[in-house]
């Protein structure tokens, strides 16, 4: 047995070492008043071990993230299985796999809150609160080891009470996320596209100054510049949260 013990001991330390784990941990906590079904997704390799899962109200777990890991996480709603066709879906953040895993192979991006991470970049870790896409659910991120530039960060209220009208999403009568207006849109004004591909080009709208008024340490569209992206050293771990005040948005 205490063979096995010491073998298992060093499997860990080897594959941490090498590469394979990373030293951060991501511990995602459902402090809404209702089920929330995180999205992970891994822009490199290897993945993290789960691409979605539900997170009951209270609920907690933790992620050990791979070595070098670039990806994403956010939270659906609303999520319910077809009985007549087996299809799982989410009124919002709907990853369009048709389960409650997501595919690891390529991303739908939703009306969503964000959270990016680059880990182990160069020795340092960056993470970044995002609203480009639209908002569905607040975000707070924690780091456990914090400096001048590793600092916790989100968007932390409930952008539906003042998303305008033109973006309001809805579930029957209930408002239950606020659309980016390049995602409503798709112009490429809007979305910083073609001859508006530009930091002198691509200016900040009515819509991103709304956005930006309620989070001003999100990242809220293409040439954002208020500087959202939160710098740690490598080894730090992360607690994400949603829903992580008394602010519970209008989806139930």
């Amino acid at each position: 047995m205490a063979e096995i013990l010491t073998l298992i001991i060093l499997l860990a330390l080897y594959l941490s070492v090498s590469g394979v784990l990373s030293l951060s941990i991501l511990t995602i906590e459902n402090k809404c008043d209702q089920t929330v079904w995180p999205v992970l997704y891994s822009w490199t390799s290897p993945h993290v071990t789960t691409t979605g899962f539900a997170l009951k109200k209270g609920e907690a777990r933790n992620i050990r993230a791979p070595f070098l890991w670039y990806g994403l996480i956010s939270g659906r709603t609303l999520c319910s299985t077809d009985t007549s066709t087996g299809n799982f879906s989410c009124a919002t953040g709907d990853c369009s796999s048709g389960k409650i895993e997501c595919a690891d192979d390529d991303y739908n991006w939703s009306t969503a809150t964000y959270a990016f991470f680059r880990l182990d970049d160069g020795g340092v870790d960056s993470y970044t609160v995002s609203v480009e896409y639209g908002y569905n659910l607040p975000i707070m991120v924690v780091p456990s080891m914090k400096s001048q530039t590793c600092i916790t960060a989100g968007c932390v209220v409930d952008l539906n009470k003042t998303c305008p009208q033109d973006l309001m999403n809805f579930s029957g009568e209930k408002l239950i996320a606020c659309s980016s207006s390049c995602q409503e849109s798709g112009t490429p004004e809007s979305c910083c596209l073609n001859e508006f591909k530009s930091k002198e080009n691509c200016k900040p709208t009515t819509y991103t100054k709304n956005f930006e008024n309620a989070c001003p340490l999100a990242y809220i569209y293409a040439y954002d510049d208020n500087n959202s992206t939160v710098i740690c050293s490598n080894s730090t771990d992360y607690v994400i949260t949603f829903c992580p005040t008394s602010i519970i948005p209008n989806i139930r």
